[in-house]
């Protein structure tokens, strides 16, 4: 999960991207770890049983809209009758599928696994974003059900398009 995390991959690189000091190797690694251990986190891989390889994963954690976050979220920007009444949602913190694996349905596989998280969780909105030249990204996510509900900088200045999904789930 941690190799998979630090691929440069599906985003804009910034200048600034430089090799990792073993300080903020460590400090990742402990971030990712709370995917295995934090009861609000979790993470389903898929892999390719003859090569043995991850070749699809995707993280999620339970937050909440109303919730006071350390790091710049666009969260109060969303209209508030869209999350249920605790504020409680499911946010996608990474999707990734192996090149050789793309377009094959894997991701929406992955993301329908999510939903029966989301329902397990008793939470009745999943929340995600990517870049907005990311096309096929978007497309994909609009064709399983998802919709837009912003577009623009979150923490940087890259255009980033944030999707939601509502669920069927008695809350």
């Amino acid at each position: 999960m941690i190799r998979i995390d630090l691929k440069n991959d599906g985003y804009t690189s910034g200048p600034d991207d430089v090799e990792l000091t073993e300080q903020q190797q460590e400090e990742h690694r402990q971030k990712i770890q709370k995917y295995v251990t934090d009861p609000n986190k979790g993470a389903f891989i898929a892999e390719d049983s003859v090569l043995s390889m991850p070749i699809g994963m995707i993280m999620y954690s339970i937050s909440n809209r109303d919730d006071v976050y350390s790091w710049k979220t666009i969260y109060n920007e969303l209209d508030r009758t869209l999350f249920q009444s605790d504020g409680r949602f499911l946010e996608i913190f990474q999707l990734w599928v192996h090149p050789d694996y793309r377009r094959a349905g894997l991701a929406t596989q992955l993301k329908s696994k999510l939903e029966e998280e989301a329902q397990y969780h008793n939470v009745n909105l999943i929340y995600t974003h990517t870049e907005a030249v990311n096309d096929h990204v978007i497309e994909l996510n609009k064709k399983i059900g998802y919709q837009e509900v912003r577009r623009g900088p979150i923490w940087d200045d890259i255009i980033r398009v944030s999707l939601i999904k509502q669920l069927n789930v008695s809350n």
